[in-house]
């Protein structure tokens, strides 16, 4: 209504405008003076408009690891970032091969199945967790300068906020970003530009000390945006390699019992790892033998995530 009612003036003061100019003289003048403060109010009002209905820019946190496989401690920290606000979105995102790294033999599309069945049966279909695929298609891991800066150009209209564990900030300042040729240009001094130019969100880790560690310019401790809100942060104390160890099948008759004996029909070889991985995620690996020896096995990935 505001607007229709503005035209109706403007349309009002230019015939005045042009009637003032047939009589000439000083009016002319006058009215030529209100038609371009009229022309001035109304650029205002349209630039107003815009700024109202365009949609406040969202926040996503990156959250990347192997997740080999994806564990109850892992959906914790993603949704406890959710509940910090401090996000809009958590993108669960799976890296790539990793060269540096043979001892991660489980394959990208077996780690990011289990993220998105991990996310799709734990999480309600409008929580902001979700699984980023964008280092699927790629020959190796993406070093994280370099996926930050895709995805910023990708989504132009979301700012994007990098989620890791406070153990990590350490360690930043030495991350390489070597070329990938067809893939991404090589960074220089990446792991300091990396440090400055990101935003942090950093998980406390139980037992990890940051005391006497400088902190990148732009950091937020997700604790303490809890903490603010009333509330304290949910720690789960639990490693992949720990879930690994745990559905490995048993070798062990002293811990896991004579697995040809009649005890053993009493129980699955994967039971110790029975709540702390989704029932979806524990089934797939079950399914594909992974992490087994001798049941369709890729081998123990020792890498802790």
């Amino acid at each position: 209504q505001a607007t229709d009612t503005h035209r109706r003036v403007a349309k009002m003061l230019r015939a005045s405008r042009l009637a003032a100019v047939a009589g000439g003289g000083a009016a002319a003048c006058s009215a030529l003076a209100l038609s371009q403060r009229d022309d001035h109010a109304q650029t205002r009002l349209a630039s107003t408009e815009r700024l109202l209905h365009q949609p406040p820019r969202k926040r996503i946190a990156i959250y990347g690891g192997s997740f080999n496989p994806i564990t109850n401690a892992h959906l914790n920290v993603a949704a406890e970032i959710m509940h910090s606000k401090l996000a809009d979105e958590v993108w669960i995102t799976p890296c790539g091969v990793r060269p540096d790294k043979p001892s991660l033999k489980t394959s990208m599309i077996h780690r990011l199945v289990m993220c998105h069945l991990a996310v799709d049966t734990t999480f309600g279909s409008r929580f902001g967790v979700k699984v980023c695929d964008c280092e699927a298609d790629k020959p190796r891991a993406m070093p994280s300068i370099v996926l930050m800066r895709q995805l910023a150009e990708k989504y132009p209209e979301a700012d994007f906020v990098f989620a890791c564990g406070s153990d990590q900030i350490s360690e930043v300042r030495s991350w390489p970003a070597e070329a990938e040729p067809g893939f991404w240009d090589a960074v220089g001094d990446p792991g300091e530009t990396f440090f400055s130019e990101t935003h942090f969100l950093l998980i406390d880790r139980p037992g990890a000390s940051i005391d006497g560690l400088e902190m990148p310019p732009n950091t937020q401790f997700v604790a303490d945006a809890l903490k603010a809100r009333g509330s304290t942060m949910i720690e789960t104390e639990l490693s992949s390699t720990e879930v690994r160890k745990r559905v490995t099948p048993p070798d062990d008759e002293v811990r896991f019992g004579l697995r040809n004996a009649e005890s053993s029909r009493e129980r699955a070889w994967y039971d110790e790892a029975e709540g702390l991985v989704p029932p979806s995620v524990l089934g797939h690996i079950v399914r594909y033998g992974l992490y087994a020896h001798g049941h369709g096995a890729e081998g123990v990935d020792d890498e802790a995530t």
